[in-house]
């Protein structure tokens, strides 16, 4: 018998770890830019492609976890995870290290769409156990920041893939004994019965498209500020003479706390419409974006904060959104569906990043745009057509 609270263990450390494999590249780039002697825009474009396959690889991900087994996939994420680091530790050319970060992607896109839906079915107060699972996301990619830059600065940019890659491939192998000892089924299981949806096929489809157009215009913002967040901050707050573990710890309480907000949101995601909670918090990033282009100096550091924690906060209210238009047997194809879109928009906000970089050695029109965006994905998710009395209940 399935073991929900194990799984949501398995799920929340997973999360944790693929954030952390998809964002520490980010700190680690900069000791390599100084030792290969790199520029940074030709360095951050290595990881275009694998930014690129952490959205396409989801919609095959969710489909294998739905036709064979979620745990399944999970296994095969933490140890291609663990691999695939320690490849890119052990690179000494700008080819080996392109080959290990396209993997790292590749096997970061299991994640999403197998574990979202493995949390939705197994958890009757779905809310809060998506918040729960939600902080270890924040917190990975905080932590990984930080832990990055403690071992860049006390051994060197090698050990900080190698070490994490290990960490992976024993979760891995203890999810494996978890299975074999019955303490999780290898099967698909699902506490939940199917609602039939009340609305219309026009209004589905106009939930829809405006959820996907959200989906991906928020993925968009997160991923540029995500990227850039640490090379800004190196240009910032220079004055301070900040290392890089300095610029590690500023990221690591940026995303690491924003966790907290995951829960919030889903708590209140159990117990308000799911509509007002989504909107206000699109609407509350735009002027988040405004304030991280102008602000240096510690005021950046807490806008780049209030941005992230008002993105967290809404992941609960989307997921069961979707969850609800959904029946159970493809949650994972669209929660693929939705992750190729988030995720899909990773090797966009690489490419733009790189290239404001390239031109204007700063990244001000990177976030003027991202606050554009903010503001017109909050008009259209304002006229979702969503029934908010009946939304909530029995999802």
């Amino acid at each position: 018998m399935n073991n929900s609270s194990l799984a949501l263990t398995f799920t929340s450390i997973g999360h944790a770890l693929m954030h952390m494999f998809a964002a520490f590249y980010f700190v680690i780039v900069l000791a390599i830019e100084d030792e290969w002697n790199v520029s940074y825009d030709e360095l951050i474009r290595l990881w275009t492609i694998g930014a690129l396959l952490v959205g396409l690889g989801s919609i095959p991900a969710g489909w294998f976890s739905d036709r064979w087994s979620r745990a399944g996939m999970m296994i095969i994420m933490f140890i291609g995870l663990g691999f695939s680091s320690i490849l890119c530790g052990l690179s000494e050319n700008k080819t080996v290290l392109f080959i290990g970060l396209t993997l790292l992607g590749l096997f970061c896109s299991i994640y999403h769409p197998v574990a979202i839906s493995w949390v939705v079915n197994l958890s009757k107060k779905t809310g809060r156990a998506l918040g729960v699972n939600g902080i270890f996301g924040g917190f990975g990619v905080g932590f990984g920041a930080l832990f990055a830059g403690f071992l860049i600065d006390k051994y060197n940019w090698q050990t900080a893939f190698i070490v994490p890659g290990i960490i992976s491939i024993i979760v891995g192998f203890l999810l494996i004994i978890a299975i074999l000892f019955k303490y999780i089924s290898i099967k698909n299981i699902s506490i939940k019965k199917s609602n039939e949806s009340s609305y219309s096929r026009q209004n589905l489809l106009l939930i829809a498209l405006i959820m996907l157009f959200a989906i991906f215009a928020l993925g968009l913002t997160f991923q540029i500020l995500q990227t850039s967040a640490p090379k800004v901050i190196d240009l910032r707050l220079k004055e301070f003479n900040i290392t890089k573990m300095g610029v590690g710890l500023s990221v690591a309480f940026i995303y690491g706390f924003t966790g907290i907000t995951t829960l919030i949101g889903g708590i209140m995601a159990d117990r308000f419409p799911l509509k007002k909670i989504y909107v206000i918090g699109i609407i509350a990033q735009a002027p988040c974006f405004y304030l991280i282009a102008t602000y240096t100096g510690v005021p950046l550091i807490i806008v780049c904060f209030l941005a992230v924690m008002f993105n967290s906060g809404i992941l609960a209210s989307e997921n069961m959104l979707l969850a609800k238009f959904t029946p159970q047997k493809h949650h994972g194809k669209i929660y693929g569906l939705k992750f190729v879109l988030a995720f899909g928009a990773g090797p966009i906000a690489v490419y733009y990043v790189s290239k404001v970089y390239e031109f204007t050695q700063e990244f001000f029109i990177s976030f003027i745009s991202c606050a554009i965006i903010a503001l017109i994905s909050a008009i259209f998710a304002f006229f979702l057509p969503i029934k908010e009395k009946t939304l909530n209940n029995n999802i």
